[in-house]
């Protein structure tokens, strides 16, 4: 028969191996989130382009404002 030695040694060491695989696994997790292209990079490079087309959208209205104003004061047609 096996010593409870033994086996209390052998359960810590399990233990042990238990905490580490989990660690790794909540590690390759978080990796794969950051990474993922539905994660927060992701999310972070559709929020710049959101941010990017709007200010497209303002210079193109603003271009649009003065080149009425120079139409006004020049009494041109463009």
């Amino acid at each position: 028969m096996t010593d409870p030695a033994d086996l209390n040694a052998i359960y810590r060491k399990l233990a042990a191996l238990e905490r580490r695989i989990h660690k790794l696994e909540n590690g390759y997790q978080e990796l794969d989130t950051v990474v993922d292209p539905e994660g927060w990079i992701g999310e972070a490079f559709e929020r710049v382009e959101n941010e990017m087309t709007e200010l497209r959208q303002g210079i193109t209205q603003n271009s649009r404002k003065l080149d009425i104003i120079l139409q006004h004061l020049t009494g041109t047609q463009a």
